[in-house]
Protein backbone atom coordinates (compact mmCIF):
# COMPACT_ATOMS: atom_id res chain seq x y z
CA UNK A 1 0.00 0.00 0.00
CA UNK A 2 1.30 3.97 -0.76
CA UNK A 3 2.18 5.99 1.70
CA UNK A 4 -0.22 9.18 1.20
CA UNK A 5 2.11 11.67 -0.25
CA UNK A 6 2.76 14.18 2.05
CA UNK A 7 1.58 17.92 1.98
CA UNK A 8 4.98 19.35 0.76
CA UNK A 9 4.76 16.96 -2.19
CA UNK A 10 1.66 18.02 -4.03
CA UNK A 11 1.59 21.25 -5.86
CA UNK A 12 -1.98 23.33 -6.83
CA UNK A 13 -0.30 24.56 -10.42
CA UNK A 14 -3.49 26.41 -11.87
CA UNK A 15 -2.15 28.84 -14.82
CA UNK A 16 -3.11 32.42 -13.95
CA UNK A 17 -2.15 33.75 -17.64
CA UNK A 18 -4.48 30.86 -18.97
CA UNK A 19 -7.79 31.64 -16.66
CA UNK A 20 -7.15 35.85 -17.33
CA UNK A 21 -6.99 34.47 -21.43
CA UNK A 22 -10.41 32.14 -21.05
CA UNK A 23 -11.84 35.31 -19.08
CA UNK A 24 -12.79 36.94 -22.50
CA UNK A 25 -13.88 33.60 -23.99
CA UNK A 26 -17.94 34.12 -23.86
CA UNK A 27 -18.51 36.90 -25.53
CA UNK A 28 -20.64 40.02 -24.11
CA UNK A 29 -19.56 42.75 -22.08
CA UNK A 30 -17.76 42.22 -18.61
CA UNK A 31 -18.87 42.80 -15.51
CA UNK A 32 -19.19 46.04 -13.90
CA UNK A 33 -18.91 45.41 -9.73
CA UNK A 34 -19.04 42.31 -7.52
CA UNK A 35 -20.78 42.75 -4.17
CA UNK A 36 -21.18 40.59 -1.14
CA UNK A 37 -23.36 39.56 1.35
CA UNK A 38 -23.27 38.52 5.11
CA UNK A 39 -26.44 36.60 6.18
CA UNK A 40 -25.01 34.48 9.19
CA UNK A 41 -22.05 33.80 10.73
CA UNK A 42 -20.05 30.80 13.18
CA UNK A 43 -17.68 31.88 16.24
CA UNK A 44 -14.90 29.97 16.39
CA UNK A 45 -11.39 29.87 18.57
CA UNK A 46 -8.36 31.23 16.23
CA UNK A 47 -6.99 27.81 17.28
CA UNK A 48 -9.63 26.10 15.17
CA UNK A 49 -9.55 28.64 12.26
CA UNK A 50 -5.73 28.42 11.82
CA UNK A 51 -3.05 26.05 13.05
CA UNK A 52 -1.50 27.39 15.95
CA UNK A 53 -4.09 29.83 16.95
CA UNK A 54 -4.96 30.77 20.39
CA UNK A 55 -8.56 30.75 22.05
CA UNK A 56 -9.34 34.29 20.56
CA UNK A 57 -12.56 34.30 19.31
CA UNK A 58 -12.82 34.62 15.49
CA UNK A 59 -16.52 35.64 13.87
CA UNK A 60 -16.01 33.49 10.46
CA UNK A 61 -19.07 35.23 8.34
CA UNK A 62 -21.24 33.14 5.80
CA UNK A 63 -21.71 35.37 2.76
CA UNK A 64 -22.83 35.05 -0.91
CA UNK A 65 -21.61 37.15 -4.21
CA UNK A 66 -23.13 39.32 -6.97
CA UNK A 67 -21.23 39.58 -10.02
CA UNK A 68 -22.96 42.67 -11.77
CA UNK A 69 -23.25 42.73 -15.75
CA UNK A 70 -24.89 45.57 -17.67
CA UNK A 71 -27.88 43.65 -18.07
CA UNK A 72 -27.96 41.68 -15.36
CA UNK A 73 -26.38 39.48 -12.66
CA UNK A 74 -24.80 36.29 -11.72
CA UNK A 75 -24.31 34.71 -8.06
CA UNK A 76 -21.95 32.55 -6.49
CA UNK A 77 -23.29 30.63 -4.05
CA UNK A 78 -26.91 31.00 -2.51
CA UNK A 79 -26.47 30.91 1.03
CA UNK A 80 -28.20 29.04 3.91
CA UNK A 81 -32.41 29.43 5.07
CA UNK A 82 -32.41 29.79 9.01
CA UNK A 83 -33.77 26.05 9.64
CA UNK A 84 -30.80 24.89 7.86
CA UNK A 85 -28.38 27.65 9.95
CA UNK A 86 -30.14 26.40 13.08
CA UNK A 87 -29.75 22.70 12.30
CA UNK A 88 -26.01 22.57 13.01
CA UNK A 89 -26.89 23.55 16.36
CA UNK A 90 -24.64 26.59 17.45
CA UNK A 91 -27.21 28.88 18.11
CA UNK A 92 -25.07 31.64 16.44
CA UNK A 93 -25.98 34.73 14.63
CA UNK A 94 -28.73 34.31 11.54
CA UNK A 95 -29.64 37.63 10.20
CA UNK A 96 -33.18 36.99 8.27
CA UNK A 97 -33.23 40.20 6.82
CA UNK A 98 -29.92 39.84 5.02
CA UNK A 99 -31.00 36.45 4.17
CA UNK A 100 -34.10 37.94 2.57
CA UNK A 101 -32.02 40.31 0.16
CA UNK A 102 -30.22 37.46 -0.89
CA UNK A 103 -33.21 35.58 -1.83
CA UNK A 104 -34.24 38.32 -3.51
CA UNK A 105 -31.14 38.59 -5.37
CA UNK A 106 -31.21 35.28 -6.10
CA UNK A 107 -34.49 35.17 -7.98
CA UNK A 108 -33.54 38.39 -9.95
CA UNK A 109 -30.29 36.79 -11.02
CA UNK A 110 -29.95 35.37 -15.06
CA UNK A 111 -27.87 32.74 -13.39
CA UNK A 112 -26.35 30.71 -10.07
CA UNK A 113 -23.13 29.33 -9.44
CA UNK A 114 -22.61 26.62 -6.93
CA UNK A 115 -19.39 26.43 -5.97
CA UNK A 116 -19.40 23.19 -3.64
CA UNK A 117 -22.04 21.11 -2.22
CA UNK A 118 -21.94 22.52 1.52
CA UNK A 119 -25.10 23.61 3.26
CA UNK A 120 -24.24 27.28 3.16
CA UNK A 121 -23.26 27.21 -0.49
CA UNK A 122 -26.47 25.36 -1.43
CA UNK A 123 -29.05 25.96 0.64
CA UNK A 124 -30.58 28.43 -0.06
CA UNK A 125 -31.64 26.89 -3.43
CA UNK A 126 -32.37 23.52 -2.29
CA UNK A 127 -34.95 24.85 0.46
CA UNK A 128 -35.98 27.76 -1.35
CA UNK A 129 -40.24 27.61 -2.21
CA UNK A 130 -39.58 28.31 -5.83
CA UNK A 131 -36.96 25.27 -6.17
CA UNK A 132 -37.63 25.00 -9.72
CA UNK A 133 -37.37 28.24 -10.87
CA UNK A 134 -34.51 28.54 -8.97
CA UNK A 135 -33.02 25.23 -10.03
CA UNK A 136 -33.71 25.44 -13.51
CA UNK A 137 -30.65 28.79 -14.02
CA UNK A 138 -28.33 27.33 -11.49
CA UNK A 139 -25.16 25.25 -12.54
CA UNK A 140 -23.59 22.94 -10.46
CA UNK A 141 -20.46 20.75 -11.15
CA UNK A 142 -20.92 16.91 -11.92
CA UNK A 143 -19.42 15.79 -8.57
CA UNK A 144 -21.59 19.01 -6.84
CA UNK A 145 -24.39 16.96 -7.63
CA UNK A 146 -23.57 13.68 -7.02
CA UNK A 147 -22.95 14.69 -3.29
CA UNK A 148 -25.95 16.73 -3.22
CA UNK A 149 -27.80 13.47 -3.78
CA UNK A 150 -25.56 10.51 -2.01
CA UNK A 151 -23.52 12.66 0.88
CA UNK A 152 -25.74 15.41 1.52
CA UNK A 153 -24.15 17.86 4.03
CA UNK A 154 -26.74 18.07 6.01
CA UNK A 155 -29.68 15.07 5.89
CA UNK A 156 -32.49 17.38 4.52
CA UNK A 157 -30.61 18.90 1.79
CA UNK A 158 -30.15 15.31 0.06
CA UNK A 159 -31.44 15.70 -3.37
CA UNK A 160 -34.07 13.37 -5.08
CA UNK A 161 -32.49 12.31 -8.62
CA UNK A 162 -35.73 14.30 -10.07
CA UNK A 163 -34.60 17.14 -8.33
CA UNK A 164 -30.53 17.12 -9.43
CA UNK A 165 -31.79 16.86 -12.79
CA UNK A 166 -33.21 19.94 -13.08
CA UNK A 167 -30.03 22.26 -12.13
CA UNK A 168 -27.52 22.44 -14.90
CA UNK A 169 -25.33 20.22 -14.41
CA UNK A 170 -21.46 21.20 -15.48
CA UNK A 171 -18.47 18.30 -16.28
CA UNK A 172 -15.19 20.40 -17.35
CA UNK A 173 -11.46 19.65 -17.40
CA UNK A 174 -9.06 22.30 -15.02
CA UNK A 175 -11.13 25.57 -16.33
CA UNK A 176 -14.33 26.68 -17.27
CA UNK A 177 -15.39 30.09 -18.56
CA UNK A 178 -18.93 30.13 -17.39
CA UNK A 179 -20.03 33.88 -18.05
CA UNK A 180 -17.93 37.01 -19.34
CA UNK A 181 -15.06 37.34 -17.25
CA UNK A 182 -15.42 34.75 -15.42
CA UNK A 183 -14.09 31.28 -14.82
CA UNK A 184 -14.41 28.43 -12.70
CA UNK A 185 -11.36 26.74 -11.23
CA UNK A 186 -11.29 23.33 -10.41
CA UNK A 187 -9.83 23.20 -6.54
CA UNK A 188 -10.97 19.82 -4.57
CA UNK A 189 -9.57 20.09 -1.24
CA UNK A 190 -11.38 21.45 1.35
CA UNK A 191 -14.25 19.40 -0.14
CA UNK A 192 -14.20 17.08 -3.38
CA UNK A 193 -15.92 19.07 -5.58
CA UNK A 194 -14.72 22.36 -4.59
CA UNK A 195 -14.31 25.32 -7.21
CA UNK A 196 -12.40 28.60 -7.18
CA UNK A 197 -14.08 31.76 -9.39
CA UNK A 198 -11.13 34.13 -11.22
CA UNK A 199 -13.15 37.28 -11.85
CA UNK A 200 -12.58 40.45 -14.43
CA UNK A 201 -14.27 43.64 -14.32
CA UNK A 202 -14.68 46.25 -17.44
CA UNK A 203 -12.73 48.37 -14.91
CA UNK A 204 -9.67 46.17 -15.10
CA UNK A 205 -10.24 44.83 -11.57
CA UNK A 206 -8.87 41.29 -11.07
CA UNK A 207 -10.78 39.29 -8.39
CA UNK A 208 -9.55 35.50 -7.11
CA UNK A 209 -12.30 34.27 -5.12
CA UNK A 210 -10.83 30.89 -2.99
CA UNK A 211 -13.84 30.17 -1.67
CA UNK A 212 -13.04 27.31 1.22
CA UNK A 213 -9.08 27.01 0.73
CA UNK A 214 -8.21 29.31 3.13
CA UNK A 215 -10.89 30.32 6.31
CA UNK A 216 -8.74 33.30 6.96
CA UNK A 217 -6.57 35.44 5.21
CA UNK A 218 -4.09 34.35 7.68
CA UNK A 219 -4.63 30.79 6.46
CA UNK A 220 -3.17 32.10 2.67
CA UNK A 221 -0.54 34.46 4.28
CA UNK A 222 1.31 32.24 6.61
CA UNK A 223 0.64 28.98 4.69
CA UNK A 224 -0.98 26.86 7.44
CA UNK A 225 -4.16 24.82 7.37
CA UNK A 226 -7.33 25.30 9.09
CA UNK A 227 -7.30 22.98 12.37
CA UNK A 228 -10.78 22.47 13.57
CA UNK A 229 -11.37 18.45 13.72
CA UNK A 230 -14.97 18.23 12.22
CA UNK A 231 -13.61 19.29 9.35
CA UNK A 232 -12.37 16.49 7.12
CA UNK A 233 -10.36 17.87 4.21
CA UNK A 234 -7.35 16.55 1.87
CA UNK A 235 -4.66 18.12 3.79
CA UNK A 236 -2.12 18.02 1.17
CA UNK A 237 -4.25 19.26 -1.58
CA UNK A 238 -5.32 22.23 0.71
CA UNK A 239 -1.71 22.99 1.54
CA UNK A 240 -0.95 23.20 -1.99
CA UNK A 241 -3.32 25.26 -2.69
CA UNK A 242 -2.90 27.95 0.11
CA UNK A 243 0.83 28.03 -1.38
CA UNK A 244 -0.34 28.98 -5.08
CA UNK A 245 -2.36 31.63 -3.11
CA UNK A 246 0.58 33.10 -1.23
CA UNK A 247 2.25 32.95 -4.22
CA UNK A 248 -0.46 35.49 -6.05
CA UNK A 249 -0.84 37.37 -2.67
CA UNK A 250 2.72 37.89 -3.34
CA UNK A 251 2.96 38.36 -6.87
CA UNK A 252 -0.24 39.80 -8.49
CA UNK A 253 -0.21 42.79 -5.80
CA UNK A 254 -3.51 44.16 -7.62
CA UNK A 255 -5.14 40.40 -7.43
CA UNK A 256 -8.08 40.98 -4.57
CA UNK A 257 -7.90 37.55 -3.17
CA UNK A 258 -11.15 36.64 -1.61
CA UNK A 259 -11.79 34.62 1.23
CA UNK A 260 -15.48 33.03 2.15
CA UNK A 261 -15.23 33.24 6.03
CA UNK A 262 -12.94 36.65 6.87
CA UNK A 263 -14.92 39.32 8.06
CA UNK A 264 -11.97 41.88 8.06
CA UNK A 265 -10.88 40.49 5.01
CA UNK A 266 -14.38 41.55 3.31
CA UNK A 267 -14.81 44.76 5.55
CA UNK A 268 -11.80 45.92 4.26
CA UNK A 269 -12.33 45.10 0.81
CA UNK A 270 -16.15 47.22 0.87
CA UNK A 271 -13.92 50.27 2.62
CA UNK A 272 -11.61 50.51 -0.17
CA UNK A 273 -14.24 50.54 -2.50
CA UNK A 274 -13.06 46.64 -4.06
CA UNK A 275 -16.66 45.30 -3.41
CA UNK A 276 -20.30 46.32 -2.64
CA UNK A 277 -21.56 46.07 0.56
CA UNK A 278 -25.11 45.15 -0.09
CA UNK A 279 -26.42 43.51 -3.28
CA UNK A 280 -28.39 44.85 -6.04
CA UNK A 281 -31.82 43.67 -6.17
Amino acid sequence: MLDKPSPAAQVFDADLSAIRALAHVVPGPLPVALNAVKFAASIRPRKFVIEGGDETPVTMPRTACQVVYPDGSVMIDAGMDKATHDSFGEGEPYDSEAFAQLMRALRDARMIVLTHYHADHVGGVVTADDFDALAKKTIASAETLSLMMNQPHRPHLKLPEQRAEQFICLSYGRYFPVAPGMVLIKAPGHSPDMQMIYLRLQSGREYLHSIDAAWNEANIRDVKGKAAPWVKEDGAAVMAQLRWLNRLMTDESDLHILVTHDGELLDRLIRGGAVGGSLKV
